[in-house]
C-alpha cells in the first residue's frame, strides 16, 4: 500500500514535469502561426471545454462557486490568464530554454510568500542564500545576449517570465485554501473563468494576428497538444498534488522543469547554448535546491 502511494506520488510528479516542461517548446512552435494573446486564449478555452464536459460526464457539481467566486477569479488570473499571456508574449523574443530557466524562480517566490504573508514556513539564512544565488544566476542569463535581438527587448521579455513565475507561486499558495474541493470541477471552473478573462484581453489588445496564408500544421498541433495535455490534464494533476501532498512537494516539480525545457529547446529546436547558459542554469537550479531543502 505504501509502495503504491509513493509510486502514484512520483508518477504525478514525473507527468507534471513533462507536461509543464514541454509547454515552453510548444509555445515557441505555436508562435509561427498564432500571436501570444491567441495562444493563451485558445489553450485555456479548449482546456476549459474539455474539463467542463468531463466534469459533467462524471456528475460533478459546482455548488462551491458561489462561496468562493472571488478566490476562483484570482486563481484564474494568477494561475493561467496572466502567466500564460506573459510567457507567450516573452517567447516572441526569447527561446524556450531561457523561459524554462526563469520559470525556475517560482519556488523562490513561494518561499518568500510562505514566510511573509501566508505563514506556511519560516525564512532562514539558508533560504536567503538560495534566493541571492538565484538572482546571480538570473544576472548571468541576462548578460548572455549573443543573438541579434535588442538587449533591452530581451531584458523586458525575461522580466515578464520572472513576473509569470511570481504569479504561479501566488497561485500555488492560494490553491491550498480550496483543498476540500474536487480537483476536476475546480480545474474546470478556474479554466472557464480564465478563458473569459483572456477573451477580454484579446478584445482590448486589438490583435489581428491570424495569418491563414502562413498557417503551419505543426503550430496548430502544438497548440492542441498544449491545450489538452499541458493545460487541461496538467492543471488537474497540479491541483491534485497540492491537495494530496501539499505546496512544498509541488514546488519540487520546478527543479527538473527548467532542465527539461532548456534541453528540449536545444535538442528539438536546435537552439544554441554556451558556457554562460549552462552556468546560469546550474546557478538557478542550485538556488532552488538550497532554498527548498529541509
Amino acid at each position: 500500500m505504501l509502495f503504491n502511494c509513493m509510486f502514484l506520488k512520483w508518477l504525478y510528479f514525473s507527468i507534471l514535469v513533462f507536461l509543464f516542461g514541454s509547454a515552453f517548446l510548444l509555445i515557441e512552435i505555436s508562435l509561427k502561426t498564432f500571436s501570444p494573446s491567441y495562444i493563451a486564449f485558445f489553450r485555456v478555452s479548449i482546456a476549459a471545454l474539455i474539463l467542463f464536459i468531463y466534469s459533467k460526464f462524471i456528475g460533478c457539481t459546482y455548488e462551491f462557486v458561489k462561496n468562493n467566486f472571488k478566490l476562483l477569479f484570482i486563481l484564474g488570473l494568477t494561475g493561467t490568464t496572466i502567466p500564460f499571456y506573459l510567457i507567450s508574449y516573452a517567447q516572441v523574443t526569447i527561446n524556450s530554454g531561457e523561459t524554462g530557466i526563469l520559470i525556475g524562480f517560482m519556488p523562490i517566490f513561494t518561499i518568500i510568500g510562505s514566510h511573509y504573508y501566508f505563514k506556511y514556513e519560516k525564512l532562514n539564512l539558508r533560504k536567503i542564500f538560495g534566493f541571492i544565488l538565484g538572482f546571480i544566476g538570473l544576472f548571468v542569463l541576462l548578460v548572455n545576449n549573443e543573438n541579434s535581438i535588442n538587449l533591452h527587448s530581451n531584458i523586458f521579455a525575461k522580466l515578464l517570465v520572472i513576473l509569470a513565475a511570481f504569479f504561479y507561486a501566488l497561485n500555488a499558495l492560494l490553491v491550498k485554501k480550496l483543498s476540500a474541493i474536487n480537483v476536476i470541477p475546480l480545474s474546470s471552473c478556474v479554466m472557464i473563468i480564465s478563458a473569459m478573462q483572456l477573451f477580454f484581453i484579446l478584445i482590448f489588445s486589438h490583435e489581428e494576428y491570424l495569418d491563414f496564408k502562413n498557417f503551419y500544421t505543426d503550430s496548430v498541433l502544438s497548440l492542441l497538444f498544449m491545450a489538452i495535455f499541458s493545460t487541461a490534464i496538467a492543471t488537474v494533476i497540479y491541483y491534485k498534488i497540492i491537495q494530496d501532498y501539499g505546496p512544498s512537494f509541488l514546488s519540487l516539480v520546478n527543479y527538473p522543469i527548467p532542465i527539461f525545457a532548456f534541453f528540449a529547446g536545444v535538442i528539438i529546436l536546435e537552439e544554441s547554448f554556451n558556457i554562460y547558459s549552462v552556468l546560469s542554469l546550474c546557478l538557478v537550479i542550485m538556488a532552488i535546491y538550497i532554498s527548498q531543502k529541509n
